[in-house]
């Protein structure tokens, strides 16, 4: 994958079961969201049972892919513990 600096920017909502479940993901993103590397900034808003993450980058794609995938990883996981606990 290319490492040329490209302007980009990413949007990914995510709607869970609950405003509640929302909450537990937005909270286990917030350690990995600090410091952000220079070039890349996140902004984080929830709303009852969605999470809306937008993304902005002045760095290589393979590191806005990166960081969408993180989200992603993190609240698979969540979701995995909280389906686990519940059994």
């Amino acid at each position: 994958m290319s490492s040329e600096v490209v302007e980009a920017e990413a949007e990914l909502l995510m709607s869970f079961e609950s405003g509640g479940l929302a909450e537990l993901v937005l909270r286990s993103l917030e350690p990995d969201n600090e410091p952000l590397p220079e070039g890349l900034r996140l902004d984080v808003e929830r709303e009852g049972r969605t999470i809306r993450f937008r993304i902005y980058s002045s760095r290589p794609v393979s590191s806005l892919l990166a960081t969408i995938d993180d989200i992603l990883a993190m609240a698979a996981l969540v979701l995995r513990v909280v389906k686990a606990a519940s059994t």
